[in-house]
């Protein structure tokens, strides 16, 4: 089979529903377009030979989701995020529930064994100072031990109350920003398992533009040996195929960069490859099914963060100024004591309120209420710089999918036109009438067309999930 004709049906299967762009084949060509080229000789090179495969393989779109779950870092420092507000929120709900602590304590008296209470105040037993005169005979055990519990419970505290809900807007934006971090993953995976498909469909392509210079340079090897060609053809030849080959090794790296890129964002110590079933436009279709459009550019899950957190910023500034407030809560302590004869008795038990009035600070106050303002300020600004961003940023991909379709139609025609050129120049060149550099010129035109056509095959379909993932949520 002529090699260009090979390179024509290959470039034919990028794109096409159901046909695997990673390991796309040759299809045959018709009986009586082959019977009309002529036979073409017999070429080996070793960098003919395909770049082994990756050592991992990823055969689906879920496979390779389901290694994103589970080891993506961004996604683990997400959730990571969202478990931390929750905790804040619950350190702000405390300051608004009651609290009860107790402590038990052993203590030797070193004035005296023991100490009587009740009674008159002041009359000790045993010595050393008492805490009053006996009643019953009951005094303080040696060593003593006490025990206290005291309860406290907020009647009025307008400062927990807003710290309260700042923590409550907090926690949102975490669990907004969490949604966020998957459709931006979404998008990566997407992008990255079609970067490794147009590296290897670029390596398949190499190789069929190396093979189709060898045998341009057999050729012209063969006119010399037989006095129709000279010296300076196969020259010129030969440079066509050091071209060749250094595509081929440019190509090869860059397949390997991009499997090494999933296998990082997957979370692999090895590179990752595609294995055979995986096309584009499976991996268009499920990167739709696991998310959905959104009805309003404002309902995006980073736009929803931003005013998530500006609701934050705004709860903090009330929270420092109610710092200036005075604040209520009732409060309750029993204490107990060993005594003896007996175990135990609870002389003190308190109940009653405190009302804390702050008057001066030094400025404390003052301070955290500019910086919070500060912070509302700053938040805010951001909210509006992104929403100006992803208005712009929707218009941008809308547009790049037209004019990214379009220049995929001109690289097809583009490369129609350079095979047909190529193949013209080649036969003109059997028959003795055109010349080496005719060859060798359209050789290069047609590697650069197919290289051109693979690449634009490629930024179409990044234009198209990036516009369906531009409004679009993810949860996954």
């Amino acid at each position: 089979m002529n090699p260009y004709l090979l390179a024509t049906v290959l470039s034919h299967v990028v794109l096409v529903p159901g046909v695997t762009l990673a390991q796309a084949g040759p299809a045959p060509a018709p009986p009586q377009e082959a019977a009309a080229q002529p036979p073409q000789p017999e070429v080996s090179d070793p960098m003919l030979a395909p770049l082994p495969p990756a050592p991992v393989q990823v055969s689906s779109w879920d496979e390779a989701l389901q290694m994103l779950r589970q080891r993506s870092t961004e996604l683990g420092t997400a959730l990571a995020r969202v478990e931390a507000a929750s905790g804040q929120r619950r350190v702000e709900l405390a300051g608004l529930l009651p609290t009860l602590n107790g402590s038990v304590s052993v203590q030797h008296n070193l004035l005296g064994p023991t100490v009587a209470f009740g009674g008159a105040p002041g009359n000790g037993a045993g010595g050393g100072g008492g805490v009053g005169g006996g009643v019953g005979g009951l005094t303080t055990t040696s060593p003593l031990g006490t025990a206290n519990v005291a309860a406290t419970l907020p009647l009025f505290d307008l400062q927990a109350v807003h710290s309260l809900r700042a923590a409550d807007a907090t926690r949102q934006a975490a669990e907004f920003s969490l949604d966020e971090t998957r459709r931006q993953l979404t998008r990566t995976l997407a992008r990255t398992l079609a970067q490794v498909a147009a590296s290897e469909r670029l390596a398949e392509v190499n190789r069929v533009n190396l093979r189709s210079s060898l045998e341009r340079l057999a050729l012209a090897q063969r006119r010399m040996e037989l006095g129709a060609g000279t010296r300076l053809d196969v020259i010129r030849l030969e440079q066509d195929a050091e071209a060749a080959r250094a595509q081929v090794v440019s190509g090869d790296e860059s397949l390997r960069q991009a499997r090494d890129a999933l296998g990082f964002l997957l979370g692999s110590p090895q590179p990752v490859g595609l294995g055979r079933g995986l096309s584009l436009e499976e991996l268009l279709d499920r990167g739709q099914r696991e998310c959905h459009a959104l009805q309003e550019l404002q309902q995006r899950p980073d736009q929803a963060a931003a005013r998530a957190q500006v609701e934050a910023a705004e709860r903090s500034v009330s929270a420092a100024r109610s710092q200036y407030l005075p604040t209520l809560q009732a409060q309750s302590s029993v204490v107990a004591l060993t005594v003896d004869p007996g175990f135990a008795r609870v002389p003190i038990w308190n109940i009653g309120a405190v009302l804390t009035l702050p008057f001066y600070d030094g400025g404390v106050r003052e301070g955290l209420v500019w910086q919070a303002r500060a912070q509302e300020e700053t938040t805010r600004q951001a909210a509006v710089n992104l929403e100006r961003s992803a208005t712009v940023e929707v218009r941008r991909v809308r547009r790049n999918v037209d004019v990214a379709g379009e220049q995929q139609r001109i690289a097809q025609r583009a490369r129609d036109l350079a095979a047909e050129n190529d193949r013209l120049t080649r036969r003109a060149f059997e028959v003795g009438t055109g010349t080496s550099q005719d060859l060798v010129v359209s050789a290069a035109a047609l590697r650069q067309t197919e290289l051109n056509l693979v690449v634009s095959e490629l930024q179409f379909f990044q234009a198209r999930i990036e516009s369906f993932l531009v409004e679009a949520a993810c949860d996954w």
